[in-house]
């Protein structure tokens, strides 16, 4: 009987020192991640008082994720007093302009009143009056652009692909162009604005609207001679490529489950989910599963980031940007394509995107992607003067520049037809 006693007495120390060993781990932890981890949470909250905390301080506090930008602008272009200046066809100009003009874009967003259909007449007048215009790469949903740029998600506004700040009446006007063209007047100061257009320099570009063509009359013509710079493309297939990318989509990339086909496709299979992936750069997620790609909710935007994210997984450095290129949403499945940008230019793909991912709700049920890396070399290419690509479009066509991958994996600047 003594012996059993002296034995429950040690089990029973054991498994306290073992319960002190746990709660020792658990609060060498920061204090934020246990409030960020509900289940942490849960458990030290008893605790807190002896380990000299209030209770409050392990409560968990639910953080929304960050939403990055799946696109920005591809054409920033200012009017001022002096005349026109454009920035396209180069990150670094773009990336700049958006800098200095991005966060007014948000405000105006932010205090946009009632917004009422406009017609071309005023939209052309808004833009040959000081203004700024964005043009992104695809129509958006105002929501998800609001997102973007720290702006109220509640926005009632038209999806559009070009925005438009114009100084009218001492105040600044936003106009969004989508299906139709609607202006709303913003709490925006013009005293924040009309100093910024000021300070861009004029380098001759033209809508077409101004230049007299017979063009989609948002066509930019631009000033001057035109050189972009020359590059390459690649596959990133290889061996780490592909371990390392079925790591990061939860596969077991050493298992069972892994075979290579005899054209050297590498096929993942596990229960209601697939990857392949093909030496090409041909990339392709499917799965049945309900929550393993699951986004936290339905929104437009959390949806675009939950894609956004899935993506950036299958790119493996290089120049180029995957930008969102489209969005549909209807019936509960919604589809986010992306599109490859080298030095602000569009690649053209054979497939029609560089990437797509489609939900059934919040769920993932496929990811095809052209995984690709893109690098710059010594030299430029130059397309076909602007005056001569404009004369052989149709009537209402648009100009439009994109970089096509060559034969030899080099890449062509060209007009798209």
């Amino acid at each position: 009987m003594k012996r059993r006693l002296w034995e429950l007495g040690k089990d029973v120390l054991i498994l306290f020192l073992v319960c002190s060993l746990l709660l020792l781990a658990a609060a060498a932890l920061p204090a934020e991640t246990i409030r960020q981890n509900h289940l942490l949470s849960r458990l030290m909250q008893p605790f807190a008082p002896v380990l000299g905390l209030p209770q409050a301080e392990l409560a968990y506090v639910e953080t929304a994720a960050p939403v990055m930008d799946a696109a920005q602008p591809v054409m920033i272009s200012v009017q001022n007093s002096a005349g026109r200046g454009t920035a396209i066809w180069d990150f670094d100009a773009l990336d700049a302009a958006f800098e200095t003009f991005g966060g007014l874009l948000g405000q105006a967003l932010d205090t946009a009143e009632d917004f009422s259909p406009v017609d071309d007449a005023r939209v052309q007048a808004a833009l040959s009056g000081r203004s700024v215009c964005f043009r992104y790469s695809c129509t958006l949903p105002a929501a998800l652009l609001a997102s973007w740029l720290d702006a109220g998600t509640e926005l009632e506004a038209p999806d559009c692909y070009s925005c438009i700040l114009s100084l009218e009446d001492g105040g600044v006007a936003l106009y969004l162009l989508g299906d139709g063209a609607f202006r709303a007047s913003t709490a925006l100061q013009q005293e924040l604005l009309e100093p910024l257009l000021e300070q861009f320099r004029p380098d001759g570009s033209l809508f077409a609207y101004e230049a007299g063509l017979n063009l989609e009359p948002l066509t930019l013509i631009p000033g001057g001679a035109l050189t972009v710079p020359a590059g390459t493309a690649s596959s990133p297939v290889r061996s780490r490529y592909v371990d390392d990318l079925a790591t990061s989509l939860d596969f077991n990339p050493y298992g069972e489950t892994r075979y290579t086909d005899s054209r050297g496709v590498v096929h993942f299979s596990e229960a209601n989910c697939a990857l392949e992936i093909s030496p090409d750069g041909s990339v392709l997620l499917t799965s049945s599963a309900e929550n393993r790609f699951t986004a936290p909710s339905a929104e437009a935007n959390v949806l675009t980031e939950t894609a956004r994210q899935l993506v950036e997984l299958t790119l493996d450095g290089g120049v180029s940007r995957m930008y969102l290129s489209g969005f549909s949403s209807q019936d509960g499945e919604t589809v986010c394509t992306f599109d490859y940008y080298v030095s602000g230019i569009p690649v053209a793909l054979s497939q029609g995107y560089g990437a797509r991912v489609t939900f059934s709700d919040r769920s993932v049920t496929q990811m095809e992607v052209h995984a690709a890396v893109f690098r710059l070399t010594e030299g430029e290419l130059y397309p076909l003067p602007a005056a001569q690509a404009v004369a052989v479009l149709p009537r209402g066509g648009v100009l439009t520049l994109q970089y096509r991958i060559t034969a030899d994996q080099s890449l062509d600047a060209g007009w798209k037809k």
